[in-house]
């Protein structure tokens, strides 16, 4: 796709501006394309140079990868797993069916299942599905943009996903379907107003372009924040009921991090606690029923 050919993933707008030019991959892990910010609404995007090329396994997803192993299956993940499942509202006596997509290794699935759900997770890697499946998780091979439920579920998770998806609205658009009118989405990604994404703009200005790089330019495409996804959750027929956010917590690092670099992080997001300015972003949102 051309950048003049492109349009704003949000609002559909042709009307952008180009930001960064991450055309030129650093490492393994990068999607190459430009940054754009839609002037329409308040949505920035990576106007891919491969949309054909998204990877289908990110670095972080295989058992046998170390940042897996602290970042979707170890203790700490199990923890905020819980936390964001046990905040669900539920009627008592009630099993409620909750679909996890973008599930890996259905570290969540499980949680879930202990939690009392009837749980079950969908995902487009087949090594993540047959990984779940081997310990005897109902995860499914799929993708979100292809999901075809209509009414079946009480909650659906879109954890660490979103922000992977080059048509969030369509996504959104399937989740709506999928869900029971009143039914619940939860939403976790990073909240690109917070501090650390602030200051890694500035020192690009300054001519420090690595921060940028490494937020920017990784296998994010869509680049939500506490404006952004709240209006995209409304324009596909949610309610937000509840918004927060959460610091960026060391022991569980989203990328392969130098110490160094790990504690600036952690600093700079405790300083953007007071002006509600830090890195993870967590949204409750329900199906609006039919007028």
């Amino acid at each position: 796709m051309t950048p003049t050919a492109a349009r704003c993933p949000l609002c559909g707008a042709a009307d952008y501006a180009i930001v960064y030019d991450l055309t030129a991959p650093h490492s393994a892990e990068d999607v190459p394309g430009l940054v754009a910010r839609c002037r329409a609404c308040p949505m920035w995007f990576k106007i891919l140079t491969d949309p054909a090329g998204l990877p289908t396994d990110y670095p972080g997803e295989a058992g046998t990868d170390d940042l897996a192993a602290t970042y979707l299956l170890s203790d700490v993940a199990r923890e905020l797993f819980r936390r964001m499942l046990c905040e669900v509202p539920r009627t008592a006596g009630t099993t409620p069916r909750l679909l996890d997509v973008g599930a890996a290794q259905g570290a969540l699935v499980d949680e879930a299942t202990q939690l009392g759900f009837a749980a079950e997770g969908l995902d487009h890697s087949p090594s993540n599905v047959d990984a779940a499946r081997r310990k005897g998780l109902a995860v499914r091979l799929g993708s979100a943009e292809d999901l075809d439920a209509q009414d079946a579920f009480d909650v659906v998770t879109l954890i660490d996903f979103i922000e992977h998806v080059p048509d969030p609205m369509r996504v959104l658009a399937r989740v709506h379907r999928a869900l029971k009118p009143g039914g619940e989405l939860v939403v976790y990604t990073p909240n690109h107003r917070a501090a650390v994404v602030v200051l890694a703009r500035l020192l690009d200005r300054l001519g420090v372009g690595y921060p940028v790089q490494e937020i920017f330019g990784r296998n994010h495409v869509c680049f939500f924040d506490d404006r952004s996804l709240p209006l995209a959750l409304q324009r596909a027929g949610f309610a937000v009921h509840r918004q927060r956010q959460f610091r960026y917590d060391p022991r569980r690092p989203g990328q392969y991090i130098s110490p160094l670099n790990l504690a600036a992080v952690t600093a700079v997001d405790w300083l953007g606690v007071p002006f509600g300015r830090v890195f993870r972003l967590l949204v409750h949102a329900r199906k609006l029923p039919a007028a």
